[in-house]
């Protein structure tokens, strides 16, 4: 994809978010109270069937902060489990074949394709390492993910320019990666109110089976939110009712 067909489709108001949703990011401890107090009270179904997700966190963020949704998807019945990394530290092409192989371990020992959840820069890494590995990923679900630009449409654009990267040449190559369109159903889940990720980035006008979902939950409040709880069976495609 060139950029006069991205600006067709996206146009150019796409930018930073704005500094004045950092007010929302306040909601975070409240949003992990009410996962607290409704924890006993979410859906319990065995709707998972040994099927193995592979979860990815956001930058600058380890594995500990899925520990809820593990924990959530574990009791439908899925075999949630940690990438391989760790720490995820924003390095995408250092970070990506450690993904590329933890999906082709994880596919090899459950004899089938398997499913991919990220978080932020979490759910960009299972995107384009599913690009890579097509027959060993069955489904992805992105929470709050830029799927375009790199870090150009997100707050931490200013970390990457103080490391002396390119983000313009970030932002092309993300661009040319769509030449190579990943084909199994995707669920984006995305707020307009999200102060870390433009919203807009978060929304993929060019794979050819993606549905797109809003949500009301703050960003770094995803993994801790009732509400994302609630809509990850049906954004694995194994909804309860």
């Amino acid at each position: 994809m060139n950029k006069a067909e991205f600006q067709k489709r996206y146009g150019n108001s796409i930018g930073k978010p704005k500094l004045s949703l950092l007010l929302g990011e306040a909601k975070t401890p409240f949003e992990a109270a009410k996962l607290a107090v409704g924890w006993r009270f979410l859906a319990r179904k065995n709707v998972g069937q040994g099927q193995t997700v592979l979860l990815l966190p956001g930058f600058g963020a380890s594995s500990s902060s899925m520990t809820f949704i593990k924990r959530y998807l574990n009791s439908l019945g899925y075999k949630a489990v940690h990438w391989s990394a760790g720490f995820n530290h924003g390095e995408v092409g250092k970070l990506l074949p450690q993904v590329i192989a933890d999906i082709k371990e994880h596919s090899e020992q459950a004899q089938a394709p398997i499913k991919l959840l990220g978080w932020s820069l979490g759910g960009y890494l299972a995107r384009e390492a599913a690009r890579e590995v097509q027959q060993n990923v069955s489904r992805i679900v992105t929470i709050g993910s830029p799927v375009i630009g790199g870090p150009k449409y997100t707050a931490v654009k200013t970390l990457y320019d103080m490391r002396g990267l390119d983000v313009e040449s970030i932002e092309n190559s993300t661009l040319k990666r769509f030449e190579h369109p990943i084909v199994c159903p995707i669920v984006a889940l995305y707020c307009k109110k999200d102060s870390i990720v433009s919203w807009q980035a978060c929304i993929d006008r060019f794979s050819p089976n993606v549905e797109h979902i809003e949500i009301d939950t703050p960003h770094l409040a995803m993994g801790v939110s009732k509400e994302v709880m609630n809509l990850l069976p049906y954004a694995l495609g194994t909804p309860l009712k």
